[in-house]
Formats: structure tokens, C-alpha cells, sequence
């Protein structure tokens, strides 16, 4: 007796291609929820960029709501660098300004002149953005709290990385 065997059935290569559309789709979908929830654990929900043109929400200071505290303390001399420029028109002004400023325990910049036709009788000092709190205080350590101005946008000098810019003026440099 003779059977025949059926040949035995090889699955097909070609399934349906359906299939693998839809399971790409899930695989995208999956991935796109994924990468948004760690996106979303990393966001920085305490600050709110001020100068976003349009935006009517007031910056945040890192302080908890309903405390006192607007604006950061000044950190310790030796966290904040100062550059003093001359410009009172008594030579060495500023280096001797800068030697003082080392004594104090700030760290300096190489003392320069300010650019000429700058010559002041009362002495400036501006901070870069978060320094404002360390410009009063050394402001006020120098004995001129009032002399605490807003940075100009360019700086008069190069600030070479400084924080803080002391333009010295006669008032402080004829004492030296």
C-alpha cells in the first residue's frame, strides 16, 4: 500500500503586510510616549524665562511661595570676580582699587583703563545678571552704596569674565 505524504507545510515568507505596519505603528506610538515621559522628568518647572517676548508670567526668584525673600544673597568675596577700570585719570587708580579688592578676598581681573573720553568723577559699578546682590554689598563695602548702576549692553570695557565692573572714578581713586 502505497500513501502519499503531504509535504509538510513551510510557513509562508510573505505574511500578511498588515502585520508589520501595525506593529510599527505600535513600536512608534510606545517610543513616543516613552521618550515624553523622560522628557518631561527632567523640566526645570521653577523658572520661567523673563525676557520670552509675549510672556506676562513673573520671573521666579527659587523662593518658596509667600516668603519674603525676592532676591538672592551675595555669595562670599572669593565666589565673585571684579574688574576695575580707571577712569579718573590718576595713574595706578585701579591697580591699587584691585590690590585692595584682593585684600577683602575678592578674586580680580587684571586691573585696565576705561576707554578714553570716559573720565568720571563719581565711581560706577555694575554687575552681570545674578551679581546684582554682590555689586551692593561690595558697593557698600567700597563706601559708595549709591553707586550701583545697571550694566550697559555692550559693557564699556571687556569684562574678560568678570562679574562685577568697577569704573573708578576720582572720588575713590584720589584717596589712594
Amino acid at each position: 500500500m502505497q500513501t502519499t505524504e503531504r509535504p509538510p507545510t513551510v510557513p509562508s515568507h510573505r505574511q500578511s503586510p498588515v502585520r508589520g505596519v501595525v506593529l510599527v505603528a505600535v513600536a512608534v506610538v510606545l517610543c513616543f510616549f516613552i521618550l515624553r515621559a523622560i522628557d518631561n522628568t527632567g523640566a526645570d518647572v521653577g523658572s520661567v524665562d523673563a525676557g520670552q517676548s509675549g510672556s506676562t508670567a513673573a520671573p521666579t526668584t527659587g523662593a518658596p511661595a509667600g516668603s519674603d525673600t525676592t532676591a538672592p544673597a551675595a555669595r562670599p568675596p572669593g565666589e565673585v570676580i571684579v574688574l576695575v577700570a580707571n577712569a579718573s585719570g590718576v595713574q595706578g587708580a585701579a591697580a591699587k582699587q584691585t590690590e585692595a579688592l584682593v585684600a577683602a578676598g575678592y578674586q580680580t581681573a587684571p586691573a585696565g583703563n576705561a576707554p578714553p573720553g570716559l573720565d568720571l568723577d563719581a565711581t560706577q559699578i555694575m554687575a552681570t545678571p545674578g551679581f546684582e546682590a554682590d555689586a551692593a554689598k561690595l558697593a557698600t563695602d567700597m563706601g559708595k552704596p549709591d553707586a550701583v548702576q545697571p550694566l550697559t549692553d555692550p559693557p564699556p570695557v571687556d569684562l574678560g569674565g568678570a562679574n562685577i565692573l568697577v569704573i573708578l572714578g576720582r572720588d575713590l581713586a584720589q584717596g589712594q
